[in-house]
This record gives C-alpha cells, sequence and structure tokens, in this order.
C-alpha cells in the first residue's frame, strides 16, 4: 500500500463524494412522498466500497486480471493462502476505517449535522452502516479470489438489482433503510440494537465467507 500513495487520495476523494451525494439525496427524498428507492439503493451499493482502496489493481481488475495475477504471483514465492487471506482481510479493515473517517464526515457536513446528532449518534450510525458493508464485502472476497475479473464483474452487476430489489421492499413498507437506521442511532446511541445486529451479522458473515473462500482458493487453478 505504501508503493501507491496516490490510492489514498483518490479513495478520500470518492468517499467525499459519494458522503455528500448521499446527504444530498437523502434532502432531497425528504421532500417527496414517491416510492423512489434511489436513496437506499445508492446506499445499499456503495457502503461495501469503502472496504476497497482505489489502487491501479482495483481499476485494472478487468482488463488486466489483476487479481488472480496477484493470486498467482503469491502463489509463486510461496506465500500461503491462509497469509494472503489475513492480509486482505486487514486491508478491508484499514479500508474501512480510512475511508469512513471521509465518508461519514462528508455526510455529518451535508445531512447529520442539520439531524442534530451527537458523538454517540453519529458513531452508531457510522458503526451500523459499517456491519453492513463488512457482511457484503465477504461476498466482494469470494468473486475476488475465485474468479476472473470478468466473472467478479458479472457478479458484481448482480449485486445492483438485489440492492434495488431490498429498497424497493423498504420503500414501499413506508419507510427509508437510512431513516431507519438514522432513527435508530439516534434514539439508542451506541446502545442502538440496529448497530450491534449489524456488526455482528457483519463481523460473522466476513468470516465465514473468508473460510469458505480460502477452502476453495487452496485448490484453485491460477495457470
Amino acid at each position: 500500500m505504501s508503493k501507491d500513495r496516490l490510492q489514498w487520495l483518490w479513495s478520500a476523494l470518492f468517499m467525499i463524494y459519494t458522503g455528500g451525494m448521499s446527504g444530498v439525496m437523502f434532502l432531497g427524498q425528504q421532500q417527496t412522498d414517491i416510492i423512489n428507492p434511489v436513496v437506499d439503493s445508492f446506499f445499499l451499493i456503495m457502503l461495501p466500497f469503502q472496504g476497497f482502496m482505489f489502487c491501479r489493481r482495483s481499476f485494472r481488475y478487468i482488463q488486466e486480471d489483476s487479481y488472480t495475477q496477484m493470486l498467482a504471483y503469491y502463489r509463486r514465492i510461496p506465500i500461503p493462502e491462509q497469509v494472503v487471506m489475513w492480509s486482505r482481510l486487514q486491508q478491508s479493515l484499514m479500508a474501512f476505517t480510512y475511508n469512513g473517517i471521509f465518508f461519514y464526515g462528508s455526510l455529518y457536513v451535508v445531512n447529520l449535522h442539520a439531524e442534530g446528532f451527537r458523538w454517540d449518534q453519529y458513531l452508531a450510525f457510522s458503526l451500523t452502516c459499517t456491519g453492513y458493508g463488512l457482511l457484503v464485502t465477504g461476498f466482494y472476497i469470494y468473486g475476488e479470489f475465485l474468479n476472473s475479473g470478468k466473472k467478479y464483474l458479472l457478479l458484481s452487476t448482480l449485486f445492483i438489482p438485489f440492492a434495488i430489489g431490498i429498497s424497493i421492499l423498504i420503500r414501499i413498507s413506508g419507510s427509508y433503510g437510512l431513516r431507519i437506521v438514522m432513527d435508530g442511532s439516534k434514539s439508542w446511541g451506541l446502545l442502538s440494537p440496529i448497530m450491534w445486529i449489524s456488526l455482528v451479522a457483519g463481523v460473522a458473515g466476513l468470516w465465514l465467507s473468508s473460510r469458505f473462500t480460502l477452502k476453495k482458493l487452496v485448490h484453485r487453478d491460477l495457470n
């Protein structure tokens, strides 16, 4: 990560943009009663991106199949698959921490400060969203480690209609997923049941997905 210092800049800029856009979209959605799942869909799709650093490998994974090349190189050195997986999990946690500062910081400036959030409520909201991001990251790691770049793109694309479908169901129920999380965080702070459920589900899902991926990675043909 130290060799590609620009990834820190690109990641920060992207998170500032998505966090600010999330706040603007939510402000606009509060002013209409139309069944519009755009805000929740945007959040569900974008939150897992906090687990990535936007480096050359991330942008070139289709043209160069860069993730497969990376795994093949590590296997030739050789570096055990277990070490590679732990490294990827470490990278995800670092990325969530770093990207979260800019994403939730810009979201606070645009929207959350107007909602009157205290520091504990703000932290509860951030951790709730992070728990969901960790859960989905497990599936992204599965696609990243076990498939070619083109197939990984296809699997990632299939997640979009799934997120939109979930958003529509939530909106039809008469609320927004983002609004539910915000209300729970503001009412309960760090004792929010939604936050703890999200964190436990996220960590457990990431752990189980990683173990399942690791078992298959050992036998994957990287030639």
